[in-house]
């Protein structure tokens, strides 16, 4: 279906003087946007509205062309703070998009017998909803619609090509406050401001989470009518045909009459049918190497592991470059986090006094791991054939290790039930084994293997990494790997195979808010306790701001907002899933 396009100011009579919306204003001076419009033909008669606001004439002209209105009353209400339901109206009013009445709603807190309904229905292209940790999804319709909101809604009503990286240098260097946008919006206000839309204040900030009054929002439409290339139909000028849409099937667990339990499975997809998911790259994507800083140049030679900070700054390990990098989500820059050197080295005694030396020469970084209890960052590594936990928030101590067991070939999993505790589970020689511990720079303790409990076995004998995940609870430990679900009591120590989806190779498993999720090339599923996988995202839902197709998901995991976080080895590159 072809897109509508934005109604141009050059139809009307009423232009002001002295602009064109064919072509894109300078760059804005700070508070631009709020200098009053040249005086116009247009009047208008509100008791709460003297010709003297300095918004009377933005006003005005979008009364006249009714885009907005008034009240009932005969007041405007002007400072009255606007809601984003009452955003979508007018800016589907100014955008000459008709609403419909539909049948469904895309919103769970948006009734389809809801007033802005229709509204919300057709702007949700334009406006960000939500998802809710139980997997619905929220356009928080009487929530105050922020700066931010508002930038990103119109760059993407105007059409322009946001997948290009714009340059945030600008609005970095404009705005004192450029580290609270957030970080999907950055590119977003960049255009916003290139293209005149949108200027900050005299303050040099942009305040990009403050909420808009009912004239700031008529302001900002005024804008968007005056200034860029109206020829442009929104979403890029590109008339698009939508395929049909082909669910991916749920991977059916094994049979009755093998040797895992029959697990229901809800075969109908998490998402809405109408819910479309943006990707898109944050670091990399322009050939492999090693190289910091500002993501537009900053390049990826191997990820082998990452997590997520509560700041939703990236962290992934190199284990050939022997580093740990990280991506700075308020400055969007590359930075080598920790390099592994003589920091690493630990001089211990034994029980019997002796001493021993483990080198950061003899060491083999095996995995990251991040605890939101504690908000700190750990390395489990091999040294010396011997597996130590590493702190590296700040600098770099050891928190726990194991001396006892067999050498570790293979890290699957970290789970932490506090702050101060954590459980792993490792591959040995084709066995699966689980170790508890306290992160006080003591030796951890075996807790389960598959060599005394054959339910658990997550080994590989193929000599590969499974792919795995694990949260814990103060009495349970819920495990996924190898295409098995199980729950390891922790006290008394009993395991139990919860399903088993057979024949099914994942690309890779995490855990988040208390389920696990795995992926096989651009589609996510969710797995509750109960074992039951369900389709968290379809990849036909997938709209590629980068331009380049997921074929495999790597190191998948979740940022503070819940967006999907993966490496994609394809193109050397940490890419975002939206949602």
């Amino acid at each position: 279906m072809k897109h509508k396009r934005i109604i141009a100011f050059a139809l009307a009579t009423t232009l002001v003087s002295g602009y064109s919306t064919t072509v894109s204003a300078a760059l804005p001076t700070y508070g631009e946007e709020w200098q009053n419009a040249e005086a116009t033909q247009s009047t208008v008669s509100f008791a709460d509205l003297p010709s003297t606001h300095w918004a009377y004439n933005y006003i005005a002209e979008m009364v006249n062309r009714k885009v907005i209105s008034g009240y009932p009353d005969g007041k405007f209400r002007p400072n009255n703070t606007i809601t984003r339901a009452e955003f979508a109206k007018i800016m589907i009013t100014a955008s000459g998009i008709t609403p419909k009445k539909v049948n469904y709603s895309s919103f769970s807190d948006i009734p389809t017998a809801n007033w802005a309904s229709p509204f919300v229905e057709s702007v949700k292209d334009y406006m960000t909803g939500y998802r809710t940790a139980d997997g619905k999804y929220i356009f928080n319709p009487s929530a105050p619609a922020t700066r931010e909101d508002v930038a990103v809604a119109l760059v993407k009503l105007k059409g322009y090509d946001s997948n290009r990286l714009a340059d945030q240098s600008t609005i970095e260097e404009m705005f004192k406050d450029y580290a609270g946008i957030s970080e999907f919006a950055k590119s977003y206000v960049a255009l916003a401001v290139e293209n005149g839309l949108v200027s900050g204040f005299q303050d040099e900030t942009f305040r990009p989470q403050a909420t808009i009054t009912r004239a700031e929002a008529t302001v900002m439409l005024w804008r968007a009518y005056q200034y860029g290339n109206d020829n442009k139909e929104i979403g890029g000028g590109q008339t698009t045909t939508n395929p049909t849409p082909t669910t991916p099937s749920v991977p059916s667990p094994a049979t009755p009459g093998s040797s895992a339990p029959t697990t229901p499975v809800d075969q109908t997809p998490s998402s809405t049918p109408s819910a479309k998911f943006t990707v898109e790259t944050l670091v990399g994507g322009s050939g492999a190497g090693d190289v910091d800083g500002p993501v537009r140049t900053a390049k990826i030679n191997q990820v082998d592991s990452t997590i997520v900070d509560k700041n939703n700054n990236v962290y992934f390990l190199d284990s050939q470059k022997m580093k740990i990098r990280k991506f700075n989500s308020s400055n969007g820059t590359v930075e080598t986090f920790k390099t592994i050197n003589q920091d690493f080295n630990w001089d211990y005694k034994d029980a019997e006094g002796n001493a021993k030396h483990y080198d950061y020469k003899n060491l083999t970084p095996l995995k990251l791991a991040y605890n939101p209890a504690s908000n700190k960052l750990y390395l489990v590594a091999k040294v010396s054939a011997r597996t130590i936990i590493y702190d590296i928030t700040g600098g770099v101590s050891v928190a726990a290790y194991d001396f006892d067991h067999e050498e570790a070939r293979f890290v699957d999993f970290i789970a932490f039930p506090d702050a101060e505790s954590i459980l792993y589970g490792v591959t040995g020689s084709h066995e699966s084994h689980v170790y508890e511990g306290k992160l006080n720079r003591s030796q951890v303790e075996r807790i389960a293997s598959s060599t005394s409990y054959n339910a658990l076995d997550l080994s590989d004998y193929y000599g590969y990494a499974p792919v795995a995940a694990a949260h814990a609870t103060a009495n349970n430990l819920y495990v996924f790997g190898r295409s098995k679900m199980y729950n390891l009591q922790l006290f008394p120590t009993k395991v139990d195979k919860v399903a088993e989806y057979e024949n099914t190779r994942f690309d890779s498993a995490s855990a988040y808010n208390g389920k696990l999720y795995m992926s096989i090339a651009g589609t996510v599923y969710e797995m509750g306790e109960a074992g039951n996988m369900t389709t968290f995202i379809n990849e036909n839902d997938l709209i590629y701001k980068d331009g380049v197709q997921i074929r495999q998901m790597k190191q998948m995991g979740f940022d503070n907002n819940g967006n999907v976080i993966f490496y994609d080895d394809n193109s050397k590159s940490i890419r975002r899933i939206n949602l």
